[in-house]
């Protein structure tokens, strides 16, 4: 029998879940709670097996609950919640959580969703918290001072928000920096300068066979594929190509966060930001498969929440974060601490 914890601020919410879980005989509710704070404490005192967790609660929310509980007394937990899911509910999930649902009007919780909701409370009850940890633990300290390379892909929207990405990048940032933005032809220059003439980062058009260097940024010309490939000496370098168009798109995100997975495996930190369509998804894919890291711009942030949003429902992204806390986390990923 799977013990659960339900954690919500609404009494109709508790008491339909109560009503749905005691139709199954092997679920057991061993508690309610209003808030994050009488979630820690009735963990504590039930060990329940899964914990159904909301977001937003008086008191203490959800996110702040989740990261005490995995920190004293750790236990899968679902969140399901009405707010937004990718800004809020994978911060959740970064914190420890299992996995998330997002709450429905309570005239949508006919049987399929219901069957869905038992599935993931049952696929919770089986994960191994204490691995889990282990290897989320392992993971942050294996990725500090790994990083040789970070990619950005952009679209629509992405002029602004890659400029404030770099903006907040210090001049003398460690690794180099691949920059794919679906861009006209004729603006890429323009574009270039204007980044340069904005950022204490060195900005150029990327050229041919060049090798990228550290506090060095390189731009995806129009029309032409950014990507990167290894030469005699082990060197890794630029390569423009003419290749047909991916997505409809050249240059394409796809085809530098893919390259770069290729040759710089885990060493490689993508970032995805605002754009329309799916370019940069299974690019992100790519660079997790190879052990690399990825972030994704939030819904709440991005002009069109389209490239991220695929990204995200794909399974290729590390972290969702607005864009403003986008250069902060690449920061401290890269263990930078050094003021300018």
């Amino acid at each position: 029998m799977i013990k659960i914890l339900i954690v919500d601020d609404s009494a109709i919410t508790r008491a339909l879940l109560l009503q749905i879980l005691r139709k199954n005989p092997e679920f057991q509710v061993i508690g309610m709670a209003f808030n994050g704070n009488d979630a820690v404490a009735l963990t504590k005192l039930h060990n329940p097996d899964v914990i159904i967790m909301d977001i937003n609660m008086p008191e203490m929310d959800g996110f702040e609950a989740t990261k005490i509980i995995m920190k004293e007394n750790p236990t899968p937990i679902l969140i399901f919640t009405t707010e937004d899911v990718v800004r809020i509910g994978y911060a959740a999930i970064e914190a420890g959580a299992i996995d998330i649902l997002a709450k429905p009007d309570m005239e949508q919780m006919d049987a399929r969703f219901i069957s869905l909701f038992l599935q993931k409370i049952e696929s919770a009850a089986k994960a191994n918290i204490k691995n889990k940890i282990q290897e989320e633990e392992s993971f942050v300290k294996n990725k500090k001072q790994q990083f040789d390379i970070i990619c950005i892909g952009a679209s629509t929207g992405g002029p602004v928000a890659v400029q404030k990405v770099l903006q907040d990048l210090p001049s003398d940032i460690p690794v180099p920096i691949l920059v794919t933005q679906h861009i006209d032809k004729n603006f890429d220059k323009h574009y270039v300068q204007w980044l340069n003439d904005s950022c204490k980062i060195k900005v150029q058009l990327a050229s041919d066979g060049i090798i990228p260097m550290p506090g060095n940024v390189y731009v995806a010309p129009a029309e032409k594929h950014l990507t990167v490939c290894h030469v005699s000496g082990g060197k890794s370098v630029i390569r423009l190509t003419d290749d047909p168009p991916l997505h409809f798109l050249r240059p394409a995100v796809d085809k530098l966060f893919s390259s770069v997975a290729k040759i710089f495996k885990s060493r490689c930190l993508g970032v995805l930001l605002t754009g329309m369509g799916k370019d940069g998804a299974q690019g992100c894919v790519d660079i997790l498969k190879n052990g690399g890291y990825t972030i994704a711009e939030s819904e709440r942030t991005c002009v069109i929440y389209g490239m991220p949003k695929v990204a995200v429902e794909i399974g290729g992204i590390s972290t969702v974060l607005d864009i403003d806390e986008i250069a902060n986390k690449i920061k401290e990923l890269l263990q930078y601490d050094k003021s300018e």
